[in-house]
């Protein structure tokens, strides 16, 4: 593990609307995600060095970067993080397999979803119920919700591939999925099981990515000037691009409203952003 203090923050604000944008990048990286962020504030990604590999990192209240790498990986993806610091993710073995992980207390605890290949811990609530995807003997991709050592599936009705990206204290769960045309669309599936499609209207795809507490569900969606991230709350959509990117993406909301994602400069290189303030005024 490694430590870092961060040195500077890149600020933009927009008064107005009460919007601060905050870019973040792990010191020495050549490219950043954020993936989740808790309610106490920390954050959660990964970033890639020049030699092309990933590694996992946390980002807390106090400005200190850690990385986190599981032993003997070759890649290290971390994706979701709850109230009590937990983490779910994904590593690369060097044979090229991927298998989701939960990280407590500093123990890594691997897991596969049984008979699939590919499993992907994706996102973790208060109750360590853990989301993701895995895929089948003949290749397809499917959702999946762990809770305790018990895996069932979560596929779209209809679709070709379903991801499960998010999943709140009451087991609401977000994701996307593959219609019969090629093309992504958002969901949401309540604990009780009702499926429900998401849109952001006019949109090619829309993904849905993460959702808090109050119901509020972040994501992406693709429309003819590129790719942007959103929020929906009660119904209703909002666009958010990072100010002067090319690409933004938003991964996750807390309970406090605190946004992360990432996004892309003209560069092409992808940088981690956190976005405080948002409302749908």
């Amino acid at each position: 593990m490694r430590w870092f203090w961060l040195g500077t923050f890149f600020l933009l604000c927009n008064s107005a609307l009460a919007q601060v944008y905050t870019q973040l990048d792990f010191p020495g990286g050549i490219s950043t995600t954020l993936w989740s962020i808790n309610r106490e504030g920390t954050v959660i990604g990964d970033f890639i060095v020049r030699t092309g590999r990933r590694y996992g990192f946390t980002f807390d209240t106090s400005g200190i970067f850690r990385s986190i790498d599981v032993s003997g990986a070759v890649d290290t993806g971390l994706r979701g993080i709850n109230v009590h610091g937990s983490i779910a993710g994904w590593y690369r073995d060097t044979a090229g397999t991927n298998h989701g992980f939960l990280r407590r207390r500093g123990e890594i605890r691997p897991f596969g979803y049984p008979e699939g290949t590919d499993t992907r811990g994706l996102d973790i609530n208060g109750r360590a119920d853990i989301v993701g995807s895995y895929g089948d003997a003949v290749g397809l991709t499917h959702g999946f919700i762990r809770r305790v050592v018990t895996f069932s599936t979560l596929d779209f009705p209809g679709a070709r591939l379903t991801v499960v990206s998010g999943i709140n204290n009451s087991r609401d769960v977000v994701g996307y999925y593959e219609d019969e045309f090629g093309l992504m669309h958002g969901f949401m599936l309540s604990e009780q099981g009702e499926y429900v499609s998401l849109d952001v209207p006019e949109a090619i795809e829309t993904r849905a990515e993460g959702i808090n507490a109050m119901g509020d569900i972040v994501g992406s969606f693709q429309d003819g000037s590129g790719v942007h991230g959103f929020l929906m709350r009660r119904e209703r959509f909002k666009t958010l691009d990072f100010p002067g990117a090319v690409s933004t993406v938003a991964t996750d909301i807390n309970d406090s409203g605190v946004i992360v994602g990432y996004f892309q400069f003209e560069d092409d290189r992808q940088h981690g952003f956190l976005l405080e303030g948002q409302n749908l005024e």
